[in-house]
Formats: C-alpha cells, structure tokens, sequence
C-alpha cells in the first residue's frame, strides 16, 4: 500500500496538498467532536471559542494522527481522540502565540485579542489545553492514555520553551543557530506529536522515533521561516508585523543581521526598515527552504514505509505555500 502511495506522489507532481485516504476516513468526527469541545456553559468564553473556530486551519495535525493511526493498524478510538487532541493543543497555542507576537489577523480574520482582549485569549487558550488533556481520558485503552498523557504534557513544555525564548530574544542580535533553535522548539513539537503518538502506542522506538523528530525539526524550521516570508509579504496578516513588533524573523536575520548591528537605531526607523526589507530578494529564502525541504527528503527513509508518504505530504504542503508565495 506505501509504494502505492509513493507512486502517486510521483505521478501527481507537487501542485496538490496529497495525504494517504486514512487521513480523512474519520476526518468529520473528528470535527465534530472538536466543535464539541468548543461549547461551554459561559456565555463570553462561549463567544471567544466560536471566534476563535470560525478561522478553520487545514486540519493537519489530525490528519497526520488520522493517517498514522490507521496505517500502523491501532485501534481507531484511540487515533481519532488523539487527533482532537492535536488540534486542541494547536488551536490553543494559536491564541496564546497571536498575543505573544502581537498579530492582528489570523487566517485572515482579527485574532481573539485583539476583538475580545488579551485576558480573552488567554482565557480561551487556557481553556483548550485542559480540555486536550481531559479528551485524553476518554480512550478507552488506559496504556495509550498513560502513554498519550506523557507525550502531551512534554510536547506542551516544548512549545512553552520555545515561546519563551522566541520572546526575550532580540530579535536584532539573534544569530541564525538561535533562531533555528526557536523554530525547533516552538513549531517542530506540533508537527511530530500527532504522529510520534501512535508510533509510541505502536510500540516503535530508536532510530525510528529520532528520524521523526529530525525530519519534524527540518519541517518546523521550513514552517516558520515560511511563515516569517508571508509576515514580510503580508499574505492574510498585516505586512512587517514581526519586525515593528520586535519579534525574531527569518528574514531578517538571514539577510539583515549585519546592517541591524551596525546601526540599530537607524534600522528600527520605520522608513528606512521598510527600504532595507523591500530591498531583499525573497528567491535567496525560497532556495533556502528548498534545500531544507532535500534534507527532509534525504531522512525519511529511515522511519517506518507505510508512514512515508505522511510526510511526504506535509513536504509537498510547503512547496505549494513556496510556489503560492514566489508569485506574489
């Protein structure tokens, strides 16, 4: 069934987002049960959350629990619960992640702080990551709950690291191995975690589980930088936010970092910010993120067969956001 997979990969180019089938054959319930855990009995938290719902992602993070799951053949209660998990956690580190850098649209929406409030985000991002853990209790496996629990709390700790250092860095003096390492810690957790699951109830270990979490930090850290691109094109959040809001960018630091330490009060001049960063070829970034993406390619041999085609997909996902981006 993989080298089915793999033969469609080929055949149909990287112009389309492609995931093996399993990875929508529960995607509905899923939905369903995590619009579920949106309703509460309060009536402003209840807005916050709807809010916060109605800017509907790509469902990746389930899918990668989704499609994980099903092909190394676990129970699917417990993959489908995992997967609400995973969007749970991701959701809520949106809200929390939106107010530590200061965006105003998200998914080309107004983020919840900046509608409702900052103590409003917090609340609802609260709010989300105990009801993940609480969702965890319902598998009906107590060995994949234990397992699952443990996993989440330590992927939660890796995220809340990363957000930290991503917010006392500054972000005019940050070299390029740090800023690897805040994308590593901040976004690679959320990109392994769906799948690092089921391979720890499949009872998969060694250099399986390290070359998932190599090639997840490969794919966070091409995640963000793509991110930071679309923060200095303005691609559905306002344009150069990261930068006037001193947050780290990838842009920056790979192109600027220079001029930033020769002369920072010059550079924090809005005009002349503007002229420096508009002055930057993007195709450097672009080929960069290419390389990054060879890297993955190079690695993922060595998890299991049936699970490369998963991320696979999550690769080809970037390079259609990267071909999206080149034309703008």
């Amino acid at each position: 069934m993989a080298r089915f997979f793999m033969i469609k990969l080929s055949q149909i180019g990287y112009s389309e987002f492609f995931m093996p089938p399993e990875a929508d054959e529960f995607l509905d319930q899923v939905k369903q049960e995590f619009s579920q855990s949106l309703l509460v009995n309060d009536n402003s938290l209840s807005e916050w959350l709807k809010h916060h719902g109605e800017s509907e992602g790509k469902w990746i993070r389930a899918r990668l629990a989704l499609a994980s799951g099903a092909l190394l053949g676990l129970d699917s209660q417990t993959y489908i619960k995992w997967a609400v998990v995973c969007e749970l956690i991701h959701s809520a580190s949106l809200l929390h992640d939106d107010i530590c850098d200061e965006d105003l649209l998200r998914r080309g929406r107004r983020t919840v702080w900046k509608k409702f409030g900052i103590p409003a985000a917090i609340c609802s991002g609260d709010y989300l990551i105990a009801e993940s853990f609480r969702k965890i209790t319902e598998i009906e496996q107590g060995w994949h709950q234990t397992i699952l629990l443990k996993l989440l709390s330590t992927s939660v700790k890796e995220i809340v690291f990363g957000q930290s250092t991503d917010v006392s860095a500054n972000p005019f003096s940050l070299s390029w191995n740090e800023y690897k390492k805040i994308a590593y810690e901040k976004t690679s957790p959320l990109i392994s975690m769906p799948v690092m699951g089921m391979f720890q109830c499949k009872e998969i270990k060694g250099d399986e589980c390290d070359a998932l979490i190599e090639i997840s930090n490969e794919l966070g850290l091409a995640y963000q930088w793509l991110n930071d691109i679309e923060n200095i094109i303005g691609l559905e959040q306002e344009k150069f936010s990261d930068v006037f809001n001193g947050h780290p960018n990838a842009v920056i630091v790979h192109h600027l970092l220079k001029e930033v330490n020769s002369n920072i009060k010059t550079f924090k001049q809005i005009k002349k910010l503007e002229n420096l960063i508009n002055s930057v070829d993007l195709n450097e970034d672009f080929d960069e993120i290419k390389k990054i993406l060879n890297i993955v390619q190079e690695k993922v041999h060595r998890i299991p067969v049936i699970i490369q085609p998963i991320l696979i997909a999550l690769k080809q996902n970037i390079e259609k956001r990267l071909k999206k981006n080149e034309k703008n």
